[in-house]
């Protein structure tokens, strides 16, 4: 222990980010939290997720410029609940400070799985059957997106269970034990703007791509590669992908998983539901948003 902390303050002393200290508001339920994590040392810069205290779930993770974006449900009407009103919560980067939040309005989302920023100050959220293009600064300044968005309902084999966006166009993946099923679907830019207010199938996606089981999040970095997170309540898993769908590498992270989001500076991150009060009872206790340093992987 002796020799983990000295590390770490050289870390410190030499103005590298240090896994010692985590930035943000620790909730008064979380007494512990499990720092013995797959690939700790590459997990730096930690950010406790906004909203833990008043029960909410994160699911999805955007980056644009000095804030990241978390998207969350509240589950409802109890705890266990799988669904329930949807948030999502800006976090300034360099501290880990709250500034703002906006909900979607009530019955349109139940889960926020995915979210990713699609240039000109929009969000892109996913929802499991619809998908919504959220002006920031209008939502933000309300309190809500309503009157701030478009949005598209989704069916057949389309799911939202998480986003991203390739600098171009935007993409949602299904969350699955299939693999036939394990796809994500690629919409080109003016998916909104053609279809606002309709229902798509998959046959409106301009290209699908298959991805690993159990998917949760993906981003594209500035190389093109695609990063896939996938994870349970007992394990979590990174993927570096081609732009054809193929595996290139893998490596363990935490149990809880999401979203994946990559910043301006090109730095990957992700975060973990583990932790919350909806899943206090695992083992993994790690309630984070995290910078992923790839290159410190193993």
């Amino acid at each position: 222990m002796k020799k983990y902390c000295t590390l770490l303050l050289a870390a410190a002393l030499a103005g590298c980010a240090s896994t010692g200290s985590v930035m943000g508001e620790r909730p008064a339920y979380l007494t512990a939290t499990t720092e013995d994590v797959p690939n700790a040392a590459a997990l730096t810069n930690r950010i406790y997720v906004p909203g833990l205290a008043d029960t909410y779930v994160p699911q999805g993770l955007a980056s644009s410029g000095p804030h990241l974006f978390v998207s969350s449900y509240k589950p409802t009407p109890e705890l266990k609940s799988n669904t329930g009103p949807c948030r999502v919560f800006r976090v300034e980067k360099a501290t880990g400070r709250l500034q703002g939040h906006f909900d979607i309005p009530p019955g349109t989302c139940t889960h926020a799985g995915g979210l990713a920023y699609a240039g000109n100050g929009k969000l892109f959220l996913s929802d499991t059957f619809q998908l919504f293009l959220v002006d920031i600064d209008k939502a933000l300044a309300t309190g809500t997106s309503a009157g701030a968005q478009k949005a598209v309902k989704i069916a057949g084999l389309l799911r939202g269970s998480y986003a991203t966006f390739d600098g171009k166009d935007v993409w949602i993946g299904t969350w699955t034990k299939e693999q036939p099923k394990a796809l994500m679907f690629r919409f080109d830019s003016r998916f909104f703007d053609t279809y606002d207010g309709q229902t798509v199938r998959e046959d409106r996606a301009a290209e699908s791509i298959p991805v690993p089981l159990e998917a949760q999040g993906a981003a594209f970095d500035k190389a093109g590669n695609l990063w896939v997170s996938a994870s349970n309540s007992q394990w979590g898993k990174l993927y570096r992908l081609n732009r054809q769908g193929v595996v290139q590498a893998s490596w363990d992270m935490p149990a809880g998983l999401e979203d994946l989001t990559v910043d301006d500076e090109g730095q990957l991150w992700g975060l973990s539901e583990s932790g919350t009060q909806k899943y206090i009872g695992w083992a993994t206790k790690f309630p984070y948003i995290f910078r992923i340093e790839t290159g410190r992987l193993r």
